[in-house]
């Protein structure tokens, strides 16, 4: 139950709602997500506000000289706890402030990162479950199974929110410094924000360090076998996290794509159809529409060559941010069949595309469907001065790859979609119902016997 009068408290009852992917973290998996995001800080060259909330001084005493060093890189840095066992540093740079928070303040069992640059944003929110809350045994003995309500993000209008209400929260303690924090953000606003940061190595320092986080929790807590069963628990949660990663990078990149917002979504639904229509398994078709949603993480802006579908230079730059995709996803060993259907999405079935030249039956089927659905969605959007298509204006510009670009088995199952859509038998699949938090549920889901079969 969350605190009145915390921030996250305040930031839920300002949406209405609970932020998205909201859920339970273990301690572990919130260290391994902060120091992803503050690494991001040393590299990107766009130095952020930084407000962050460590409960206890003792806790900000582990981490005191890596906030030394992303000091050096910041505009200003917060740190707000409860003071302790040493919070009190005397060597911060100048632009490094610490906030002693009272005993009985609802933010001392938050757990906050709050980073803002004029090109990125990301946060990491969440508050200690309570006493009760965590059921008959208490508290667990091993700080690193500690565990916490709450979210994170990239989105730039969540963080701007949370910013807002952790300097009110803080005014009552120190007006001057509130005053200060405030400037740096009119800053931000003002200045020019230039290409987004590209974030996809942050992504990829987030799995590498959840999958390091999870071996040292196995190893710190595993008493003799066989009684172990606790990190097959946390070893799920643990998964989860990473493919929230991932599928937070896809948000991001459709979120920037102005003309096409939705773009993976509605191909998700899509595949989800056409894999129907073909009777796909229930695991393979989990898999193509885990693959639909993932298909553009590999890229880090949108190419303008998008206005025409079937140039040469946007196949090229598709399938080599595809490819690039590949290598982020094989980093999960979860995901390496569904790394295998986005590399292999812009192969044509006369043996012609990227990245191997394989042909026919050669191109994985999962790969074959995901590419022609997110060609087809592509002609239903407007992009630049390309009108939109409708549903059989682009199937036609689909049938004029059978045999070529596209398997015709395929087309005859995208032809058939059209016309129940058209029919009313259908109900629009480019309406996607289903948000990504389901989609993550059914990707923690899938185990180790149904990704070998398609390996």
């Amino acid at each position: 139950m969350m605190l009145e009068g915390s921030i996250l408290y305040k930031l839920r009852k300002q949406l209405g709602a609970d932020p998205p992917s909201f859920g339970v973290y273990y301690k572990n998996t919130l260290v391994a997500l902060c120091h992803a995001l503050e690494d991001h800080i040393l590299t990107c060259g766009s130095p952020p506000l930084v407000l962050t909330a460590f409960q206890r001084g003792k806790w900000y005493a582990q981490e005191a000289k890596r906030y030394r060093q992303l000091a050096m890189h910041s505009r200003q840095v917060l740190i707000m706890a409860v003071p302790d066992s040493g919070f009190l540093q005397p060597d911060n740079p100048a632009n490094l402030t610490q906030l002693a928070l009272s005993e009985t303040d609802p933010v001392s069992v938050e757990w906050h990162l709050m980073i803002l640059a004029p090109n990125y944003a990301a946060m990491v929110m969440c508050q200690e479950l309570g006493e009760a809350e965590y059921g008959p045994g208490g508290r667990p003995q091993q700080d690193v199974e500690r565990k916490f309500y709450g979210f994170w993000t990239f989105e730039e209008p969540l963080v701007r929110a949370a910013v807002d209400l952790t300097l009110d929260h803080i005014r009552g303690y120190d007006a001057k410094l509130t005053e200060k924090l405030e400037n740096e953000l009119e800053r931000i606003d003002a200045e020019p924000a230039g290409s987004r940061s590209d974030l996809s190595g942050v992504v990829a320092r987030v799995v590498t360090y959840l999958q390091s986080s999870q071996q040292q929790l196995v190893s710190l807590t595993r008493p003799a076998p066989p009684t172990w069963e606790e990190p097959d628990k946390l070893g799920t949660n643990l998964t989860a996290n990473r493919l929230q990663a991932f599928l937070r990078m896809a948000q991001r990149i459709d979120a920037g794509d102005v003309s096409n917002p939705q773009a993976s979504l509605q191909v998700s639904s899509l595949v989800e159809v056409i894999g129907q229509l073909m009777n796909l398994p229930f695991g393979r078709l989990r898999r193509l529409r885990l693959a639909a949603l993932l298909h553009r993480v590999g890229l880090s802006e949108i190419p303008g060559t998008l206005i025409d579908p079937d140039s040469p230079d946007t196949l090229k730059v598709l399938a080599e941010a595809a490819g690039f995709a590949g290598e982020l996803l094989r980093s999960m060993p979860e995901l390496r069949s569904v790394a295998r259907i986005v590399e292999r999405q812009y192969e044509w079935w006369n043996g012609e595309g990227l990245p191997e030249g394989l042909a026919g039956e050669a191109i994985p089927l999962e790969a074959r469907i995901l590419g022609l659905a997110a060609y087809f969605q592509e002609w239903l959007v407007a992009r630049g001065e390309r009108p939109v298509c409708t549903p059989s204006e682009a199937l036609s510009l689909c049938e004029t790859g059978a045999g070529g670009r596209w398997d015709p088995q395929l087309l005859e199952q995208l032809a058939n979609m059209v016309r129940l859509m058209q029919a009313g038998i259908l109900l629009d699949p480019l309406q996607p119902k289903v948000g990504t938090g389901q989609w993550l549920l059914h990707a923690a889901a899938m185990d180790a016997s149904e990704e070998s079969t398609v390996r």
